[in-house]
């Protein structure tokens, strides 16, 4: 089986044991951040800014994280590619049920393009604690609690893109953030 099928399969498997897990009774839908075929950034081109307040926030339950080693389109140089996958909640909601059951691929380097001068080099490492760390906050989880944990998965407007072989478009690792967080209301 070659990598696309054993990843494939990975991600299926993944799907399967957080349905029963965390009660989610719709057929899954699924998305892909960045999209597969988003163009490459510019080697060049800087980190954006981040004064501007303006970034993308995924709210949700972290469902699986895996780490891929992929090569860089045109010089087959090895980059380590986190797939982080969140199934969506929409936070501080009015209760509606929002898509539900809209479960995101987010695909990011391990390391940064420009580790000494990122203000946090360990924003991949920073995802994979977060998603540890409220996946065994849901699991134990006391009834009685009137707030539920999620992560918070947060996108620059604009983060830069490197095109890989094997996993498509994926964001540098400078470009993203993650936090925990809890809400009020129960996952979908």
């Amino acid at each position: 089986m070659g990598k696309t099928g054993k990843i494939g399969l990975l991600v299926m498997v993944g799907m399967w044991f957080a349905a029963p897990v965390f009660g989610q009774a719709k057929q899954v839908q699924t998305q892909r951040r960045p999209a597969v075929n988003a163009p490459a950034s510019d080697p060049a081109a800087s980190k954006p800014a981040d004064t501007t307040g303006q970034y993308y926030i995924l709210d949700g339950l972290p469902v699986l994280l895996t780490l891929h080693h992929d090569t860089i389109v045109g010089t087959n140089k090895p980059v380590d590619v986190y797939a982080f996958v969140i199934e969506m909640q929409i936070m501080n909601s009015d209760g509606n049920l929002e898509p539900e059951g809209l479960q995101i691929f987010n695909f990011y380097t391990k390391f940064p393009r420009d580790a000494k001068n990122d203000i946090n080099p360990h924003n991949a490492l920073d995802c994979k604690k977060w998603a540890d760390l409220q996946t065994k906050a849901m699991q134990n989880r006391n009834p009685k609690d009137k707030t539920w944990p999620y992560v918070e998965f947060i996108t620059a407007v604009g983060a830069r893109v490197l095109q890989t072989n094997e996993d498509g478009a994926v964001w540098w690792s400078d470009d993203i953030e993650c936090w925990g967080s809890s809400d009020r209301f129960p996952p979908f």
